[in-house]
């Protein structure tokens, strides 16, 4: 199955529409043109192969994308197995008979993975050879397909470096968007997503916590002091977390932590010890001066009275300030409530 997969679509439902698309096009313009160029018309081999694929597209169109991207590379690999039978039919190794075995190679260059490009390539390859040996001279056929193989090759190399180069912009721009650039924490919009699951079964809560006195780091370390305490409470706060925690920025100097699967109680007890953490880890200086440092926590657990996350971040950040009221450097639960989802 890792082998299959490794022949896969990069983006499967994209693959697939485009998959269904060209196929059908591909088939359809093949057999309009031999109807065209024959004095025959159009022999019931190509009909016969239009119409079952055609039916296969149909059917591929109607199955989950996820489903069917391991196997998408049978897709190119089937069209050039009927554009062999088509243009051995109709005796066929001229431009319109070589030229269709392009497409193929040009849907898996923008579409799948290295490995299925390479194999897409290497059977477009051999189909023209089967065909171009089979219809003309030997002398001609062998340069037919010297220039196919190098059309081919080029096609595939040049699509397959510019859709891998596309991807990893679009990863990093991905990530760019999604990571606070100071921090590497979540953005709030990873947070706000992430709030789906907060579900009733495991439990939830939101933790919001605040620097206290960050202007005053700012004001007697500079800014870049003001960013190394933000860095390096977010770190803390990053090593606290358990697996399925989502922390992120949320803006200035306040973070935040989705807590999956976690009770009101345990909330609270792991709030207090981001508060401890933090007071017991001051920030070291580049210049070797040690700056302690505090935090003021506000914890929510997920309520039945809440209805969307906004709400559950309402009742934490009203925790949040009642910390900062109580004389800060401290942690503050809100009022427990019947656990549910966050919607």
């Amino acid at each position: 199955m890792t082998l299959v997969r490794s022949l896969g679509a990069r983006r499967p439902r994209a693959a697939r529409a485009w998959a269904c698309a060209s196929m059908a096009a591909t088939m359809l313009t093949s057999l309009v043109v031999q109807g065209l160029a024959s004095h025959d018309g159009t022999n019931a081999t190509a009909v016969t192969s239009t119409v079952l694929v055609l039916g296969l597209v149909v059917l591929v169109l109607r199955l989950p994308a996820e489903r069917v991207s391991p196997w998408l590379v049978l897709f190119p690999l089937l069209g050039v197995a009927i554009l062999v039978v088509l243009d051995l039919g109709s005796h066929d190794a001229g431009v319109t008979g070589q030229v269709f075995l392009v497409l193929p190679v040009i849907w898996a260059a923008a579409h799948l993975r290295a490995a299925g490009v390479v194999v897409v390539t290497a059977a477009s390859t051999a189909a023209d050879a089967v065909v171009v040996l089979s219809v003309l001279p030997r002398e001609d056929a062998l340069v037919d397909l010297s220039y196919m193989t190098v059309l081919l090759v080029a096609v595939a190399a040049v699509l397959g470096r510019s859709t891998a180069r596309q991807e990893v912009l679009v990863l990093r721009l991905r990530h760019q968007a999604d990571s606070d650039a100071l921090t590497g924490l979540a953005t709030r919009r990873v947070l706000d997503s992430a709030a789906t699951r907060v579900e009733a079964a495991t439990g939830g809560a939101l933790l919001l916590v605040d620097l206290d006195g960050f202007k005053a780091v700012n004001d007697t370390h500079g800014h870049l002091g003001g960013d190394a305490a933000l860095v390096h409470v977010a770190s803390l706060l990053r090593s606290a977390c358990r697996e399925g925690d989502v922390a992120a920025r949320t803006g200035g100097d306040e973070l935040a932590v989705l807590l999956v699967g976690c009770s009101a109680d345990d909330a609270r007890r792991r709030a207090q010890d981001v508060v401890a953490l933090v007071r017991a880890t001051p920030l070291v200086l580049p210049d070797g001066t040690s700056v302690p440092l505090s935090v003021s926590a506000g914890v929510a657990a997920a309520a039945a009275t809440d209805g969307s996350f906004d709400a559950l971040y309402g009742r934490a950040d009203a925790a949040l300030y009642a910390a900062k009221r109580a004389g800060r450097d401290r942690a503050v639960s809100a009022p427990h409530q019947p656990p549910t989802s966050p919607h």
